[in-house]
């Protein structure tokens, strides 16, 4: 009994602390104080594994915000946050697949990154889906459809239980 609550205790000092951090590194971001703004996303991202915070890094280092623009780089940490359900980086992530920009340039997933930003209720996927569609030829269209099932499974967010 006593490991149990010293393990709940210790997690939950350790996610208040991140969650103020993270909190305080929006505040950063949002005040154009990028450099410091980076380097909290940044030790959050490695050290927390904090979703979010990855995909701040993306979007900072495709923007070139507090670090010089890799967009290599920004791919990486936006599949990072798309791979633990965040929709924004999904959707961010098909659109880099779309147009080839740090990433090699593949309509199939992209429209599979698309398809699961939709199902995670992310509004600006549904027309990029739409006209990643209409860019796949009826073949490339299946191919597609079915990469967008497994990573439908891989990558949904968890459902929210209703109490």
């Amino acid at each position: 009994m006593r490991k149990q609550l010293f393990a709940v205790m210790l997690l939950v000092f350790i996610a208040v602390p991140a969650q103020a951090d993270f909190n305080n590194a929006v505040v950063f971001y949002s005040q154009g104080e990028y450099d410091q703004a980076f380097r909290e996303m940044q030790s959050l991202a490695v050290t927390a594994k904090h979703p979010l915070a990855m995909y701040f890094l993306g979007i900072m280092y495709s923007n070139g915000q507090g670090v010089e623009q890799d967009l290599k780089e920004g791919a990486k940490w936006y599949k990072a946050a798309a791979k633990l359900g965040v929709a924004p980086a999904q959707y961010r992530l098909g659109k880099l697949y779309m147009k080839g920009k740090g990433v090699p340039k593949d309509m199939e997933t992209a429209y599979a990154w698309f398809s699961v930003a939709v199902v995670n209720g992310h509004k600006l996927s549904v027309p990029a889906k739409a006209q990643a569609e209409q860019e796949l030829s009826p073949e490339e269209l299946d191919q597609a459809e079915k990469l967008a099932d497994k990573f439908k499974q891989k990558y949904r967010k968890p459902e929210k239980k209703q109490q």
